[in-house]
């Protein structure tokens, strides 16, 4: 206080009664002045004070009248800084005119501790910017503009109620920060925003410290809801905090400062302007409620953690749509995955609450990031200007425990104190030095040591995300880290006394920080089983808030790479700081000082000592010192001189500031900058605003003139006009009155004139037609008599040509005679006889084809019976010329003889497709009828060719091509038709519908050259040519491109599916390769093939060739509608090949786009729309018509449904995108993987061979033939991956395919190499070595690990990949290699992007678009693939891994792959349609899909599919789908996004259908959803039937003793729901004790027959005996079975153990004796045969059989007659005495399971005793335990490893072996809940203090 006392004393020099509004004017500049001046402005409610542009606000804790109203907004909205007193208005605007003043961002940083009023100033700030943005536009305000202000200003009460808390320093301390970022348009208004937050406080949720308060949400919502809210069926809210653990437990429940109720109103109102939906509302209200009653969770010890409170688990459950059971099962232990097997393993009580709080923070902490998250979607906007951030970050805290959070906070504090520091001091030094300014250097408190103590290497963030990474990291080991490491440094604190605390010195002070629990809040993550558990939420909601987050198991050990690490908290918010200080550093600051005048949060207290602190630790003082001798403003001389030309234009910079400052105190010349103080500035700016109004006020009024002078002119136009139209209709009604009498005047003449014309007419109609009677008699006379003369004239000329004909045979047979002679001398022919041949050929075709015409000529002519009889001999005379010229043609290409090449391969097929020899249909443009080759005569086939490949020294024999082929002639429309259909491969030996996508060449191919290689017997007859599979899938293909977009975008270039090289089908190369490369080449594949141009192009080792270059965006064959009358279908659609090139649609006869038959421009089409009248089908509507396509398929209709519709509404910059792709291999006519060039004899040719084609390749210069040669004969060792490309690389044996016959394994040693993309293996790891085979890795593909059954029967080990196409079978004979390829090879696959097809996508879509009813119907209607559809589905709806099904499903059921299987289902779903009696095929369907798990979301999507858009929907067909659709929804749940999916779509058809059949399903479906649980077995038909009618069904339930009775039953009822009805039912026999007794004689029988109980020989006999007179009554002649009556395996182990032991016991004479005569025998026997070594064991095992039947024909004499001595006993009596016996054992109701024990204090043998009380541990056989535990004294049990059993007791460890693990668990787990049950009445432990009663 006597600071403050000196200071009253100075401060009479003083005149200013308010102190001064600018404390860099102050007189006397000190600690006193600055203190005094704001006590001063402080008492008179002036409570901000500028330090030059840095605002310092002193928080009054009152409310002060008129200081924020609308008034102050305008008055300071139209003032700068300087001319009114401080505000924060004022800085506000400020900072909005500095966006176009600096033309740059501005942010605005509020700084000061906790509850110096950061976040009202921030709400402040906002209020005023929204203000000025909307008084910026005007009345032109835009809805948008609108609702994003609106939205920012309605958000703060959203965020401070979820983000705010009542702390000990502040009642509304933000415990989060916030950066605030909005986006202005040029304009000045508010165009988006963005809010970032950072650091939520999650430990505030389950605890506080005392006198402070949970977030406001918890109490506004408890003071707000009404009392339907708080009922059973919504919130479940308890009346009061007090009732709540989490809101009770600091003591402070109420604050008198916080109005609770009226904080839940702002909130509900600020969610509804954000435009939160009722539904969302209620979910975040439920979490809400559900996290307060985690919080009531209570334990007690009872053999670990056991929850006392059941009560409030089903609350919790009910609220956050999770199952109790499961949620009890989390909270009270720990499951794991070890080898395989899940172990679980019970918590302590300290455990368990940590599992409690963690889930509880967890959903706290997701649904606020989940708020924020929906807050920047309703405020997010264009950010195409500048934008202003403001940052109101958490103040400086030091509490009496600091922990983690405190830490963070600190942090990020000292982060912006730095920045502060730097901008404020070091900067502006910086460029005052460099600018010549004079200057006296000022000192200032540099934070840069201290940060450098906490972010820099090895400093405290580095070692606390070190220790996290560590397993066995603790916060002790951490600490001793710190002390080591930092001990001398001056900036950390190593305390004395406390051994959990370390300390920093920060810029406001010393702070100790509590170490323990930071390495748990900084790792952050989730135990796996409480993630699944959120995750399973039947809430979509709670669903959605853990989607995508990450586990613990997901963390990475020390084995891995730090690249895949989750990034710890701390990093995370080191990351975004150091953002956000980038972001700030962008910007221009200003600076908010919030000063707390007191600590006791009053108003009208001034605490000296408090302010006076924070003054010295904010460096309040250097920054008045710097702002009074500094000069803020810098200009540039040019800028300068720009801005204030206005008010001087002829003066020079020095010039203009001497007029306003002579003593150049306020301004000084740097060397390229001026330097104003700010003052200064604001007196230029002043001056400038008044030149700029005065001359606005000349441009007004001459604007003003101008709007009056237009006015006038307008009126007077208007005038004119108005008199203009006023005398036009005076003089038209005038001229319209005197037209009316005029035309009544006319009718009658006309009427007169008309009447005597039409008689002259009739009487010229009579003469008329009587002449057109006579002449068609003549015409009839005339035609008769020319038919007769032509009919005898064409039979002439028949004749004629008869004889001709002949001559010609036999001409052309003696020179064949001839010819034949000359064949025996090998291939000497001259090119005169080749050209004769193909001029015979030639000649052959024009003369069929001029019969033809000349038959279709002459039957015009003829009557019916001529024409039939003129038809068949003209048919016949065909016939004749076809098979001579198929006969010619053949001795031809005997001549020729091609040797080693195939059949195929000759053919024009290779480089022609067929469908040019198809004449096309008819079309409007013109009608071309049909082709006649279907009217060709087949020729015999010729010789299967051989398989080997072509010798190349067969080019050196090959004769050079005839001059007629030298050329490119151009095509005659039916192509080459006159040739037998041998030359080329037959059409009909192969189903096109065959084809689907799955089997089709394409980009994505995976090859292996071996494959078919080693398969004896392969041939290549009979399959299609490449070219022939491509035309017939071109639509099938063509869908697929968005199937695979995910796997495309990241390979280019790479193969992606699983393809054959051989066999016909080729596939596209992978690797590094050649360059890319292209041009026109001439080529042809055979003699008789003509050449052709093609574009080829050699690209990644893949050689393709194509029609024409390409450069559309898409092409494929389409049916288009042409005109004609013919009501034939096929007559009407005409197939065309359809090539959309920019943005012109142009179709061609065929794909050789030779004839071009139309062209559409979609840029001007009105419209594509979706032609529901045909399925597939869509129209383009232009001006002039409507163009009518369709597709074969859905997928391919929906392909160009989406391209046209793009490129309708495409810019020209996005069509340059969609061209961007040519040289695409789909397109391709064929591709030729590993080519090998050969020279030609041909000038400028050369000649590629592969193992079965022949290409001759010609150029037009020979450099570019060279430069073709070069690049094919680049060795295919450059492809190798080399370096750090590759993941694994080494030798694998790879399986062969072997004959049929064969069973052996054939294996072949490969090089295998692993990169990123695919599995790739060569023949050797050299490097020139040729790549053999690959397979291209996708996120579908699959590896099967390695099976040890395989090792066993082949001695290696396999792994087996599954590819798209075919899989690789690899083996290796050690387990480490096998799992270190399976392992890499799956991480390779994981990480892949997740193949997404179209389905996938539309769903997304709709889901995006669920409340936008018309968006969700154009997505149906525009996309086929959603729709019903009759036409079969040739590939799964969703991505269906590859790969076979488990090999035992395979074998019993027959199943094989998931995608074959998920297309036989929808053909079931087809064929379901058309049956009278579905049942057996819903059956089966459920069967397969309970079999293979991944195909019930396929099957649901084909069923939401087939009943979407039907055309008939109540038909018996819907219906059908709908009955399979309700017995699956009663089987099995979808997975989550399938079920939404299915959700809306049974909500949708609810709406569309009402009051129908299907409506009552769609609600029966929704309803089963809910209850649906998991079931070991399908429905059987019965229940099917049931649920069809949607019944429940009636069964009979048969109960111990014959009893039964009849009860209903539906899907969901289980078994713990039917026993009740078993109490009451009726029955024959019923014991009096009850059904329970029943259960518990036959349970003991179990044990005892098991060997379980240990009693007296004798008392098991007499057992015996009472069990088979409670079975069969008194003796009888019955057959009984021993081991059913008596424990015989403890007679065994009883011999078996005398034998080892010797002998011993009372039995011992006896059993020695036995054992005495078994040895003499076996000895006998030994010695007999000479070889007792080699016979001991077969006779010790025949010695112990005897010796057992022996013994066990004993015991059954025994148990006779003990059973002959009960007769008399009835069956009840037998049971009670039974049980008797059994009861006196001690340890009676104990289950009894066999362990052994490898610790010293217990045998090895033991009996672990279960029972309800305790755990006893039993030697085996013995009825004494060695020793009991009572469950109160378990403090743990549970398997830390497999076949491992762990019990702790009191501190002790003990260790049994035993495969029973789960089974003692949850035997022992039953016991402590039927305990905890007992005493939940009387609490014996409570969870809140943590003081249990153990």
């Amino acid at each position: 206080m006597k600071g403050y006392e000196l200071c009253l004393c100075r401060s009479s020099v003083w005149t200013v009664v308010n102190g001064v509004e600018d404390m860099s004017t102050l007189s006397e500049l000190h600690e006193e002045s600055i203190l005094h001046n704001l006590y001063t402005r402080y008492c008179a409610n002036l409570i901000y004070t500028n330090i030059g542009s840095i605002l310092a606000a002193v928080n009054p804790y009152k409310q002060i009248c008129g200081l924020y109203d609308s008034a102050s907004v305008e008055l300071y909205s139209k003032h700068q800084l300087g001319e009114l007193p401080p505000h924060i208005f004022a800085l506000a605007n400020e900072c909005y005119r500095c966006l176009w003043k600096r033309q740059d961002s501005q942010c605005i940083l509020i700084s000061g501790e906790s509850g110096a009023g950061k976040t009202e100033s921030t709400k402040l700030l906002l209020k005023f910017l929204s203000a000025m943005s909307q008084s910026s536009t005007g009345a032109a305000l835009s809805e948008r503009t609108t609702r994003v202000e609106q939205a920012i200003v309605q958000s703060s009460p959203i965020m401070e109620a979820f983000g705010n808390a009542k702390t000990v320093y502040n009642n509304n301390s933000s415990r989060f920060g916030k950066f605030i970022q909005l986006h202005f348009a040029q304009s000045g208004n508010i165009q988006g925003g963005c809010i970032i937050d950072y650091l939520l406080e999650k430990n505030r949720v389950v605890r506080q410290n005392p006198g402070e308060r949970n977030y406001h949400i918890f109490y506004s919502l408890l003071s707000g809801a009404d009392r339907e809210q708080r009922g059973e069926n919504l919130y479940l809210l308890l009346d009061s905090p007090e009732a709540y653990h989490y809101l009770s437990q600091s003591g402070c429940v109420q604050d008198g400062s916080l109005d609770d109720k009226q904080l839940f109103l702002s909130v509900m109102e600020a969610l509804k302007v954000m435009e939160f939906t009722e539904e969302e509302i209620r979910d975040v209200f439920k979490l809400l409620s559900g996290v307060l009653h985690i919080g009531n969770i209570e334990f007690m010890t009872a053999g670990g953690a056991q929850i006392t409170t059941k009560g409030v688990v089903n609350s919790v459950s009910d609220l956050l749509g999770l199952d109790g059971f499961q949620l009890s099962e989390v909270l009270t232990q720990r499951s794991m995955i070890l080898r395989g097997e899940e172990i679980c393993s019970p918590l302590t009580v300290e455990q368990a609450l940590d599992s409690r709080d963690s889930v509880a923070m967890a959903l706290y902490s997701q649904c606020f990031s989940w708020i924020i998250t929906r807050i920047n979607q309703k405020i997010k906007g264009k950010d195409n200007f500048k934008s202003v951030g403001i940052l109101d970050i958490f103040g400086f805290e030091n509490f009496e425990v600091n922990r983690f959070e405190q830490f963070n906070i600190n942090y990020a504090n000292e982060k912006l104190q730095e920045y502060f520091n730097k901008h404020i001091f070091s900067l502006e030094q910086l460029e005052y030095n460099r600018e010549g300014i004079h200057w006296e250097a000022i000192d200032w408190m540099d934070n840069a040591e201290c940060l450098d103590l906490i972010e820099k290497k090895l400093g405290i963030l580095a070692l606390i995300n070190e220790e996290s990474r560590f397993p066995k990291g603790t916060d002790y080991t951490l600490l001793e880290k710190l002390h080591s490491r930092h001990a001398a440094n001056p900036y950390y604190v190593k305390p004395r006394m406390a051994d959990h605390q370390f300390g920093i010195k920060h810029y406001a002070g010393e702070v100790l920080y509590d170490v323990r629990g930071v390495l748990e809040k900084n790792r952050d993550t989730f135990r796996d089983d409480i993630l699944n558990m959120l995750k399973d939420s039947r809430l979509d909601f709670i669903y959605d808030l853990f989607e995508r987050v990450g586990s613990r198991n997901g963390e990475d050990t020390l084995k891995m790479g730090t690249a895949r690490r989750k990034p710890t908290v701390s990093s995370q918010f080191r990351d975004s700081l150091h953002a956000l200080m980038a972001t700030l550093s962008a910007s221009n600051p200003f600076f908010v000082r919030c000063i707390k005048p007191n600590m006791d949060k009053v108003g009208i207290t001034f605490d000296p000592e408090v302010v006076l602190n924070q003054l010295r630790y904010s460096g309040m003082l250097e920054t008045v010192k710097i702002r009074r001798a500094g000069f803020p403003v810098r200009r540039n001389f040019t800028d300068f001189l720009n801005r204030q030309a206005e008010v001087d234009e002829r003066r020079t910079c020095s010039e203009l500031l001497t007029l306003y400052d002579n003593s150049r105190r306020e301004w000084q010349l740097g060397k390229t900058k001026v330097f104003l103080k700010e003052v200064l500035e604001q007196k230029l700016e002043r001056e400038r605003d008044a030149v700029r109004r005065a001359a606005g006020m000349v441009i007004r009024a001459h604007i003003l003139s101008y709007v009056a002078r237009s006015h006038y002119r307008k009126v007077r136009s208007s005038t004119i006009t108005i008199q203009k139209n006023y005398r036009a209709h005076f003089w038209r009604q005038v001229f319209l009155r005197m037209r009316s009498a005029v035309v009544v005047l006319q009718k009658h003449r006309r009427g007169q004139i008309a009447r005597s014309l039409c008689q002259q007419l009739l009487e010229e109609q009579r003469r008329r037609k009587e002449e057109e009677e006579r002449q068609r008699l003549q015409e009839e006379e005339e035609w008769r008599r020319r038919e007769e003369q032509e009919r005898e004239a064409f039979r002439k000329q028949q004749e004629e040509e008869d004889l001709r004909r002949r001559q010609e045979s036999e001409e052309r047979a003696a020179a064949q005679s001839r010819e034949v002679c000359l064949s025996h001398s090998g291939w000497q022919y001259s090119s005169e006889e080749e050209s004769r041949q193909m001029e015979e050929i030639l000649r052959l075709e024009r003369e069929i084809e001029r019969l033809q015409q000349q038959r279709e000529d002459g039957v015009a002519l003829l009557n019916e019976s001529s024409r039939e009889e003129l038809r068949q001999r003209r048919d016949a005379e065909i016939y004749r010329l076809e098979k001579e010229a198929s006969r010619v043609a053949t001795e031809f290409l005997e001549m020729l003889d091609f040797g080693g090449l195939e059949q195929s391969l000759s053919s024009e097929e290779n480089l022609h497709d067929p469908s040019e020899n198809t004449a096309p249909l008819a079309e409007d443009e013109v009608d071309e009828g049909f082709h006649a080759e279907d009217e060709c005569v087949p020729l015999p086939d010729l010789p299967t060719p051989a398989v080997e490949p072509l010798d190349p020294d067969v080019l050196s024999h090959l004769p050079p091509p005839p001059p007629a082929f030298a050329q490119d002639p151009a095509p005659s429309p039916g192509g080459y038709s006159g040739l037998p259909k041998v030359f080329r491969q037959s059409d009909g030996e192969l189903p096109v519908e065959e084809f689907n996508f799955s089997i089709l060449p394409d980009t994505e191919s995976d090859y292996d050259q071996e494959e078919f290689e080693e398969a004896p017997g392969s041939t290549t007859d009979g399959h299609l040519t490449d070219e022939e599979v491509l035309r017939r899938s071109s639509c099938t293909y063509n869908s697929m491109d968005s199937f695979r977009g995910s796997s495309d975008s990241e390979n280019d270039g790479f193969a992606d599916t699983d393809e054959e090289v051989s066999n016909g089908r080729v596939g596209l190369l992978n690797g590094s390769g050649p360059p890319y490369f292209h041009s026109y080449l001439y080529m042809k594949s055979g003699l008789m093939i003509p050449w052709r141009r093609r574009w080829c192009v050699l690209k990644d080792e893949t050689f393709m060739w194509f029609r024409a270059k390409q450069d559309s965006v898409k092409c494929g064959w389409l049916y288009k509608k042409g005109g004609g009358m013919s009501t034939l279908s096929r007559r009407n659609w005409k197939m065309r090949w359809f090539v959309l090139r920019e943005a012109k649609l142009m179709y061609y006869e065929n794909d050789s786009e030779e004839k071009l038959k139309g062209t559409i421009d979609i840029r001007i089409a009105k419209e594509i729309v979706d032609n529901h009248e045909k399925e597939n089908a869509l129209n383009i509507v232009t001006e002039d018509r409507t163009y009518q396509i369709y597709a074969e398929t859905p997928e391919e209709a929906s392909g160009w449904f989406s391209v046209l519709s793009r490129v309708h509404s495409a810019t020209p910059e996005q069509l340059m995108e969609m061209q961007h792709e040519q040289a695409n291999p789909k397109n391709a006519v064929l591709y030729l993987p590993f080519i090998h060039p050969a020279c030609s004899s041909k000038p400028n040719s050369f000649v590629i061979i592969t193992a079965n084609r022949v290409i001759h390749c010609n150029t037009d210069l020979p450099e570019e033939m060279h430069h073709w040669i070069g690049l094919l004969q680049k060795p295919r060792g450059e492809s190798r991956i080399d370096g750090q490309d590759f993941i694994v690389r080494g030798w694998l044996h790879k399986e062969m395919k072997s004959s049929s016959k064969s069973t052996s394994l054939k294996l072949k040693k490969r090089w295998f190499v692993l990169t990123n993309n695919s599995l790739d293996y060569y023949k050797s790891s050299e490097r020139s070595s040729s790549k053999l085979g690959t397979l291209v890795l996708n996120s579908l593909c699959s590896v099967v690990q390695p099976d040890e059954r395989v090792f066993k029967e082949t001695g290696y080990w396999n792994i087996i990949v599954h590819g798209r196409k075919h899989s690789y079978r690899l083996y290796t004979k050690l387990l480490n290699e096998a799992m270190r390829w399976a392992s890499a090879i799956q991480n390779a696959i994981d990480n892949k992007v997740p193949i997404e097809t179209p389905t996938q996508q539309l769903i997304r879509d709709i889901k995006e678009n669920s409340m936008n009813v018309e968006a969700v119907e154009q997505t149906y209607w525009r996309n086929p693939i959603l729709r019903y559809t009759q036409h079969p589905l040739h590939s799964p709806l969703l991505p269906l891994p590859y790969g076979e099904v488990n090999t035992s499903l395979q074998k019993e059921k027959g199943y094989s792959s998931l995608q074959d299987e998920a297309v036989k289902m929808f053909n079931s779903l087809q064929e379901m349609e058309a049956v009278s009696d579905p049942v057996p095929i819903i059956q089966g369907i459920l069967q397969t899909c309970q079999d293979l798990r991944p195909l019930r979301d396929e099957v649901y999507c084909q069923l939401i599919k087939q009943t979407n858009h039907v055309p008939q929907p109540n038909s018996p067909a819907n219906r059908a789908h709908w009955h399979l659709l309700t017995c699956m929804s009663c089987t099995f749940l979808p997975s989550r996004a399938i079920l939404r999916y299915l959700r809306f779509h049974l909500k949708r058809i609810r709406e569309l259908f009402p009051g129908t059949e299907i409506e009552q399903f769609a609600a029966f479906i929704g309803e089963s959803l809910k209850k649906t649980k998991t079931r070991e077995f399908v429905p059987s038909q019965e229940e099917i039937v049931a649920l069809r009618s949607r019944q429940e069904m009636t069964t009979t339930v048969y109960c111990h003793g014959g009893g039964s009775c009849k009860i209903s039953i539906n899907s969901h009822t289980t078994a713990g729901e039917v026993s009740p009805f078993t109490q009451h039912s009726p029955s024959h026999y019923m014991p009096k004790e009850g059904v329970e007794f029943v259960f518990m004689f036959e349970q003991a029988h179990e044990s005892l027959i098991s060997g379980h109980f240990p009693a007296h020989e004798d008392t098991l006999q007499h057992l015996a005996a009472l069990r088979l007179q409670y079975l069969h009554g008194d003796v009888a002649r019955v057959c009984w079975n021993l081991e059913q009556v008596y424990p015989t395996g403890r007679l065994r182990r009883r011999i078996l153990t005398f034998t080892r032991a010797g002998g011993g016991g009372t039995t011992a004479p006896q059993l020695d004796k036995r054992r005495s005569s078994f040895l003499e025998g076996t000895l006998r026997r030994g010695l007999k045969g000479g070889s007792v070594r080699k016979q001991r064991s077969l006779q010790e095992e025949q010695m112990m059989d005897m010796w057992v039947k022996e013994e066990m024909a004993g015991t059954r004499a025994s148990i006779m007659e003990k059973w002959s001595r009960l007769q008399g006993l009835n069956q009840h009596q037998a049971m009670l005495k039974y049980m008797s016996i059994i009861k006196e054992w001690p340890g009676y109701g104990s289950t009894l399971f066999d362990v052994e024990s490898k610790e010293g204090g217990f045998p090895r043998e033991l009996w672990l005793g279960v029972s309800a009380e305790n755990v006893s541990v039993y030697k085996r056989g013995e009825a004494k335990p060695l020793e009991t535990f009572p469950y109160e004294h378990i403090v743990f049990f549970g398997a830390p490893m497999p076949s491992t059993y762990k019990i702790t007791v009191d501190g002790r460890d003990m260790f049994f072996e035993t495969p029973q693990v789960g089974e003692i668990t949850k035997i022992m787990k039953a016991y402590i809940n039927m305990i905890v049950k007992k005493r939940c009445s009387v609490r014996s432990a409570s969870s809140y203090g943590r003081n249990w009663i153990r």
